[in-house]
């Protein structure tokens, strides 16, 4: 499958660029960015537009991804796994959000030092919204995280994020 849509995604590339398509995508223009998925059901197409064939279909409100270029009305996007695709630009927030990773519960913490309260265990696969990352000495970068059952904060090891 990441063969064939990386051969998709190169051919894609050639027919934009052999159409002079202007796609948007330095730091000029305020890409990338990092966002997430608004819809349980968004396509992901080979190229920017509906006439490009769906590569697959993400499942999943809340799911992170870096924003890369836009075109139209389609943005590029790269997942947590490095697939990408173009989909359409209703479909994004700007609502950075993370993947707990691993194979084991992630703590989340009262506060973002070591030692402080537990506030909850999340399941690797769960979706958190992310607040602000910051290097807390012993304890390693800790990031903001929210679900709708609790706050507080994580790990960024053990987060998966696009950056």
């Amino acid at each position: 499958m990441k063969l064939r849509a990386l051969m998709l995604g190169m051919m894609v590339g050639w027919a934009i660029m052999g159409a002079g398509l202007a796609v948007a995508q330095d730091a000029a223009s305020g890409y990338p960015w990092f966002g997430s998925l608004k819809k349980h059901e968004v396509n992901v197409r080979s190229g920017p537009g509906n006439q490009y064939p769906i590569l697959w279909v993400y499942q999943r409100a809340g799911y992170p991804v870096d924003v890369l270029a836009r075109y139209d009305n389609y943005y590029k996007i790269r997942d947590v796994e490095g697939e990408e695709g173009w989909v359409y630009i209703g479909m994004v927030s700007r609502k950075p959000t993370a993947v707990v990773g691993g194979a084991t519960p992630a703590n989340l913490s009262r506060h973002a030092s070591l030692g402080s309260p537990l506030v909850a265990r999340l399941a690797p696969g769960v979706v958190v919204d992310l607040g602000e990352c910051r290097d807390s000495g012993e304890a390693g970068t800790l990031c903001e995280a929210e679900t709708p059952q609790a706050r507080g904060w994580i790990a960024k090891r053990n987060l998966d994020m696009v950056r």
